[in-house]
């Protein structure tokens, strides 16, 4: 599949003086991963990994970051943005420490940022990195299943989501998912089955949107191949998008009570 290449891509605009709303669609895609990743980094509240996310798209913004990316491509986006929120979560560490000694001795301000004008993500630990793909893909799949559960519900095919939702998260049999939802255990199989088939339909349209998103259009076909691949190695050792779906949900990390709106009771 090709794509269109008469437009500027979205990193292409941010590099080049963006408008808000392309702001706003660059924050939508990482924010949700910025926080997790976050969260996770610096063993934060989740309101101090919104914190620590704001002052990432900030530092992106005051110190050109994106526009220095696209000029020398040393490292992959993603690992730009690990780097940079390794660094918030430092300087902030830091400020914690001095912000008393500071107030103290000069009564003003102490400075939101430390230096990022040498951003090195090529110097960002492998496991990080890996980390922060892993809160990419986990936030993929939240916004994916969001989508599918407003979707379905919103065109009278709630029925199909449950099945998903009772055999995925709570691990229910065909059998009784199909007895709770009073319908024909071979329905409830062939809804299953759908809901499979898009759930990998969806996923790799997301992934091929993305691509086009942030990569120049000569080299959106190779940057697909490399990123759908990418994610069915990490896929795997995971033990598959059911399997992280599952923890997702045991972990409360799912947006619970929309998707809770699944169950059987209409």
């Amino acid at each position: 599949m090709s794509f269109p290449n008469t437009r500027l891509t979205l990193i292409q605009r941010l590099a080049q003086g963006a408008q808000d709303a392309d702001w706003h669609e660059f924050m939508d895609d990482y924010w949700g991963p910025v926080c997790r990743f976050a969260q996770w980094k610096g063993k934060l509240s989740h309101e101090d990994a919104e914190d620590i996310a704001s002052q990432v798209f900030e530092a992106f913004l005051k110190n050109r970051l994106l526009e220095r990316w696209t000029e020398v491509r040393s490292a992959r986006l993603r690992t730009l943005m690990c780097a940079v929120v390794r660094n918030v979560i430092s300087n902030r560490a830091r400020v914690n420490v001095a912000r008393e000694k500071v107030l103290l001795e000069h009564g003003g301000m102490l400075d939101r940022y430390l230096d990022f004008a040498e951003v090195e993500a090529s110097e960002t630990p492998v496991d990080q990195v890996d980390e922060f793909y892993a809160a990419w893909v986990d936030d993929l799949l939240h916004s994916l299943l969001d989508e599918l559960l407003i979707e379905y519900n919103g065109s009278g095919k709630g029925d199909y989501f449950r099945v998903l939702y009772g055999r995925l998260c709570e691990q229910l049999t065909l059998p009784e998912i199909a007895a709770a939802l009073r319908i024909k255990l071979a329905t409830a199989e062939n809804y299953l089955r759908h809901m499979r088939q898009t759930l990998s339909n969806r996923l790799q349209s997301m992934v091929r949107m993305h691509v086009l998103r942030y990569s120049p259009p000569d080299c959106v076909d190779d940057e697909f191949s490399q990123e759908w691949s990418q994610l069915g190695e990490f896929l795997q050792r995971r033990g598959g998008v059911e399997e992280i779906v599952r923890r997702l949900y045991s972990t409360n990390d799912f947006a619970t009570r929309a998707f809770q709106r699944a169950k059987y009771s209409q």
